[in-house]
């Protein structure tokens, strides 16, 4: 008989590390979706933001306060990032084929990852306590943090999804991607909509590496599997799609997670079969629509 404690210990890893999967993703799926643009410099903000959460966790003393410092820090830096970002380098290449749009956020990686090197060091950094404490569950323990990433997570996907379905700017955002003309002819700022939209998808890959940083541990590349793992979620889930977004990285979270206890040796490569029988069964993935055609 399958210990109690230990499923209710692997549940709640699986969905912290779907929790997790979901914050990049999102980001990710929701600047594709507005902006048409595959951000590939999309890991490497979340290596940021998890460098972001060690430096303020290590000045600060370790706690609770510390780490929501951290998590404030790692989004708004990453909102500062992504307006530089859009405003100075990928507003000039919207209309541009998509090599050009791909070099360019795939040199944006390699300037981050040098900047990350000359700031903190080509060493690991970690943090040897996690805030909040812990919590047994018959002969295990589960870290409360993880409890918390998962309700951080829970709310950021209510939050936008309330943002897009329930906010007049959301409505703003949505026109501005489908019917841009349409929407600058009704007095929308169309260039606003696309800075606030990749502005937050670069916040929410920020917040989601403060979240992972204490648990996973910051070092320069750290953005590779992240970013690889994002183009597994939204293809699953459907490019553009929040809620597809939120169910591939419950379907990649979990299936990972049984993989490690089950078979290790299949813990990655089931993650690209369901990616695969998803891309054979429904190309624009579980949640996603019909192409739209670019701007």
């Amino acid at each position: 008989m399958v210990d109690a404690g230990f499923l209710v210990a692997q549940l709640v890893n699986a969905l912290f590390y779907s929790s997790i999967l979901f914050m990049v993703a999102s980001g990710l799926s929701l600047i594709f979706g507005i902006t048409r643009i595959l951000n590939l410099a999309h890991g490497a903000f979340y290596m940021l933001g998890a460098y972001i959460m060690y430096t303020v966790m290590a000045a600060l003393p370790r706690g609770g306060v510390s780490a929501v410092l951290g998590i404030l820090a790692a989004g708004a830096g990453l909102a500062i990032v992504g307006f530089i970002v859009e405003a100075g380098l990928l507003r000039r290449v919207y209309n541009k084929p998509e090599e050009v749009q791909l070099l360019l956020t795939f040199a944006l990686i390699l300037v981050m990852d040098d900047l990350v090197k000359i700031i903190w060091g080509p060493e690991y950094k970690s943090l040897t306590t996690l805030p909040w404490g812990s919590v047994s569950v018959g002969e295990y323990t589960i870290p409360v943090y993880h409890l918390v990433v998962i309700i951080v997570a829970l709310a950021s996907a209510l939050g936008l999804w309330m943002l897009f379905t329930r906010t007049n700017i959301g409505k703003r955002i949505r026109a501005s991607a489908s019917y841009p003309e349409v929407a600058e002819a009704l007095g929308v700022n169309t260039r606003m909509m696309f800075m606030a939209t990749f502005m937050l998808g670069s916040a929410l890959a920020g917040v989601s590496g403060a979240l992972a940083g204490p648990v996973l541990t910051a070092y320069p590349g750290m953005g590779t599997e992240a970013i690889v793992l994002s183009f597994a979620i939204i293809v699953i889930g459907g490019m553009g799609s929040i809620l597809g977004a939120l169910v591939g990285a419950l379907i990649v979270g979990f299936s990972r997670t049984i993989m490690a206890v089950t078979y290790p040796v299949m813990e990655v490569a089931l993650i690209y079969i369901v990616m695969a029988v998803v891309l054979l069964v429904k190309p624009t993935g579980l949640f996603g629509g019909r192409e739209v055609e670019r701007r």
